[in-house]
């Protein structure tokens, strides 16, 4: 209800105070620039690092508001070409599909997709569950609005995204996340993190159709969504470095996802994972 102005100098604000009082968030944010752009000088670390916190907070408050905004306002802030929705689509000769779907900001706004076309098979996303029981009620329910089924990693949610693909569905998943001790140990801007293994035996078992699903911020709240096609692996390589590759060069080459992607985390944990070798296979 709010003017989209004051709401704008809101985040604003909170992004200042955010930098003032968090110093250990921000001394992780500012470390994961350094490393991964060491040609950049300190102005312009200090300035992705305060942009970083704003996108933050921008993706943080429309989750809030999400399931109080019409469904006109929605569809007219957050567009889907026809290039991209014909991307969407299922193919002739592969029905399941695996969308893989990068920490940009309006992330979550993927849910609407559902509702582009009756075409699309049906949409299931997997999910961690949050650990305040009515937050996380509050975020599934709004990430169902549009019809996107959602899958709890903590509930049987290995066993259901097999049988999503086996069914010819197709399920959304974030793949740019800290996996852990149980992850394989990868190389992603010029550092090793773990990364999960989830594509990598989904792609084994049943070779679906590959797309990276994500949201080109273009203001405030407003984003278009883009949808490309993996390219095909070559020589032993894992879908999850091809992902990787990917990722990296739109951070590296693309100034308008570089101050979208969620640089806050602890993508880079020391010692996380294991070796590769004899990891997936």
């Amino acid at each position: 209800m709010l003017p989209l102005a004051l709401v704008r100098l809101l985040v604003y604000l909170l992004a200042l105070l955010a930098i003032f009082f968090l110093p250990k968030r921000k001394k992780l944010t500012r470390e994961n620039l350094r490393s991964a752009y060491t040609n950049f000088s300190e102005k312009q670390l200090d300035s992705l690092v305060f942009v970083a916190f704003e996108r933050a907070i921008e993706q943080g408050f429309l989750v809030v508001v999400w399931p109080f905004l019409s469904r006109k306002r929605i569809f007219k802030s957050f567009c889907l070409s026809k290039s991209n929705k014909s991307n969407l689509l299922p193919s002739d000769s592969i029905r399941s599909t695996l969308w893989l779907i990068p920490h940009f900001c309006h992330a979550d706004t993927l849910s609407i997709l559902p509702s582009y076309s009756s075409l699309l098979p049906d949409v299931f996303a997997l999910y961690r569950p949050l650990r305040n029981k009515a937050i996380n009620k509050f975020v599934k329910n709004s990430r169902e609005r549009f019809g996107v089924k959602t899958i709890d990693r903590k509930d049987g949610g290995m066993l259901k995204t097999l049988k999503v693909l086996k069914r010819g569905e197709t399920l959304a998943m974030l793949f740019d996340q800290n996996a852990g001790g149980a992850g394989t140990r990868l190389s992603f801007m010029g550092r090793e993190c773990s990364c999960t293994t989830l594509p990598d035996i989904l792609n084994e078992k049943y070779k679906p159709r590959i797309l990276f699903v994500y949201t080109r911020r273009i203001g405030f709240w407003r984003s278009c969504i883009e949808v490309e096609e993996m390219e095909p692996l070559i020589g032993g390589q894992l879908v999850i470095e091809k992902a990787n590759a990917w990722l990296e060069a739109k951070l590296r080459s693309d100034k308008q996802l570089r101050e979208s992607w969620l640089w806050m985390h602890q993508r880079w944990k020391p010692g996380a994972g294991q070796p590769r070798e004899g990891r997936i296979r």
